[in-house]
């Protein structure tokens, strides 16, 4: 392979997003709407996978979580770690309900349920230009 031919893994990480969401409903519209807007996406149904993605080598830029979520941790707990396995990865952090003093603390971004898409890809876009 040439260097032309080869993956340029820093483009791909500018561009990849990670979804932890339970609801499948709302997963597949946010990936779908996502990858419409040219973002790669990566979809994980509860913290548990949303920790295996984290954790494999996967290029990452942002990761979105809802709070919520079944399984041993949380959304919120998802962001505590996601910061430690990859320092830099900005982080939203979503809810039906309002925002928990943890769930601020642990996100780079809180966005209260239902939120707009195209809302939420403009704030991806702004958070990763950062």
């Amino acid at each position: 392979m040439t260097p032309a031919e080869a993956p340029n893994t820093e483009s791909a990480a500018a561009r990849t997003l990670l979804i932890v969401e339970d609801d499948v409903m709302i997963r597949a519209l946010m990936g779908d709407y996502l990858r419409g807007e040219g973002f790669s996406v990566i979809e994980a149904a509860d913290a548990d996978e949303g920790l295996q993605v984290l954790h494999s080598a996967a290029p990452l830029a942002l990761m979105v979580t809802d709070v919520r979520m079944p399984g041993e941790i949380d959304g919120i707990e998802l962001a505590r770690r996601a910061r430690q396995i990859r320092p830099g990865l900005r982080l939203i952090v979503s809810s039906g309900h309002a925002a928990a003093p943890d769930a601020l603390r642990a996100a780079d971004l809180f966005l209260r349920k239902p939120y707009d898409l195209a809302h939420l890809a403009r704030r991806i876009r702004e958070m990763i230009a950062d």
